[in-house]
């Protein structure tokens, strides 16, 4: 067995029970860990061991594979079979078993009914930068550290990669317990000896093409774009001319709308961000509605602004033929903060639309489903060369606001600078956790190109 030499405490340090290793990608810690539960395994018989991340299904495809590939390869005279509900490995006829285990979802206390066959010499926890929230890992580790042997030499391993978000609960997590865990910090250069040319090679292009993403992605570095909310957004990729969205959705059609909405309270823009859902499961963002108060002095009472945003749902429902027969589905998701709007665009609105206040505000969750849309290349947002503004009647050009507001948001702390606009990416966020977190369990098409392939 070879130990990479920053990943040998783990082994190695006596009475060292806790640790976090919140290395970048291509450091080695999920090959390391996989060796360490087939270590663990010949050491404590009679002991089991869990692993855990936000779903059980990319657990059960990349890491329990993994760990049996290390039995296959060092067998010793071990047996092992995989079983199912719930998953796991029984070695030498269920003396040592590994659970998998999701922790993700709204019910945090999902996994209170776990309950090992024998007592427990580790738990390890991956990929914990994609789970929800800091409760959903609590709890689990509540659940979990009851059932350890403290009799032995019990391990608590807590990996992650970094978060592009810097004030993402797993960023802040990793920055308070390094100083009481033992941490362990490594990077590609640290097994560069036992990685692929290609992997190498790949690396390198990002490192002279994109430095700042290369610092993030294999370093680790938060510095250059973690202060941006949506940095995986990208102007020459993501924001495509009509003419390039004809090309890269042909032969799709439209199987619904969900139309994002921030309304004004005050100063604000209020703004509609119509999302279409292509027969692919992947999306392209349509004509926007914006109200900008600024350009006119004056706000508008929300009766004002729904005769407006009818003016332009009807110029909308002829140009994408959405109609009564429900040939386009179409859902509407406010910003709960503007009841009045959410009334009068209700009582306004044909009733093949559907209106809803969006309730589901959690920033950090929100933002990371638009950020993972964008780094997965799922969709992308059509720009008109600004925007028709239906009180004036006039057509704006200008610099998409859509992609410049995604462009300059930025964090400070834990929230929105609210210096900066964000009225426009707010309402593409709305919509895009409605569709992808699916909240009110709306019918939608199968996903099939959602990803880039």
């Amino acid at each position: 067995m070879i130990v990479s030499r920053p990943y040998a405490p783990i082994y190695t340090l006596i009475n060292e029970h806790q640790y976090l290793i919140p290395t970048p990608r291509a450091s080695g810690k999920s090959t390391e860990i996989s060796q360490f539960a087939r270590a663990w395994a010949k050491k404590y018989p009679d002991h089991d061991m869990v692993f855990f991340r936000a779903n059980q299904n990319s657990l059960v495809s990349s890491v329990m594979v993994e760990v049996e590939e290390k039995f296959v390869a060092e067998p010793d005279g071990d047996t092992f079979i995989v079983r199912q509900s719930p998953y796991r490995l029984e070695i030498n006829g269920g003396r040592n078993v590994i659970y998998f285990v999701g922790i993700s979802g709204h019910d945090k206390s999902r996994v209170r009914g776990f309950k090992p066959k024998h007592p427990l010499s580790a738990i390890i926890g991956d990929e914990l930068q994609q789970v929800s929230e800091l409760d959903n890992l609590k709890h689990a580790l509540a659940t979990f550290r009851r059932y350890f042997d403290t009799d032995i030499e019990y391990k608590m391993i807590l990996c992650g990669n970094p978060h592009e978000v810097k004030a993402h609960w797993w960023n802040v997590y990793v920055e308070q317990y390094s100083r009481v865990y033992t941490t362990i910090r490594a990077t590609y250069k640290d097994i560069a000896k036992l990685l692929n040319k290609d992997i190498l090679d790949d690396i390198a292009l990002e490192k002279k093409i994109n430095p700042a993403l290369y610092r993030f992605m294999y370093e680790g570095d938060l510095s250059d774009i973690s202060g941006s909310a949506y940095a995986s957004f990208r102007r020459e990729k993501h924001l495509i001319s009509p003419e390039r969205s004809a090309e890269i959705f042909k032969g799709e059609i439209i199987e619904a709308i969900i139309w994002g909405g921030d309304g004004a309270i005050t100063h604000d823009m209020t703004a509609i961000v119509p999302i279409a859902i292509m027969s692919s499961g992947r999306f392209c963002v349509l004509e926007r509605f914006i109200f900008d108060p600024l350009r006119y002095g004056r706000a508008l009472a929300p009766s004002e602004l729904a005769e407006l945003i009818l003016r332009y749902v009807d110029d909308m429902d002829r140009k994408y033929c959405i109609t009564r027969d429900g040939i386009i589905s179409s859902y509407f998701v406010i910003d709960c903060a503007a009841a009045d709007l959410i009334t009068q665009l209700a009582y306004t609105l044909d009733q093949y639309h559907i209106v809803k206040s969006f309730t589901t505000k959690n920033i950090i969750r929100n933002n990371s489903a638009v950020n993972n849309c964008f780094a997965r290349n799922c969709g992308f947002i059509i720009d008109y060369g600004g925007y028709f503004d239906y009180s004036s009647n006039r057509f704006i050009e200008c610099r998409d606001p859509l992609a410049e507001q995604l462009e300059s948001v930025v964090w400070k702390g834990t929230k929105f600078d609210p210096a900066i606009p964000n009225d426009i990416s707010d309402a593409l966020t709305y919509g895009l956790s409605v569709y992808y977190e699916n909240p009110d369990n709306l019918y939608l098409p199968e996903r099939r190109k959602t990803y880039d392939e």
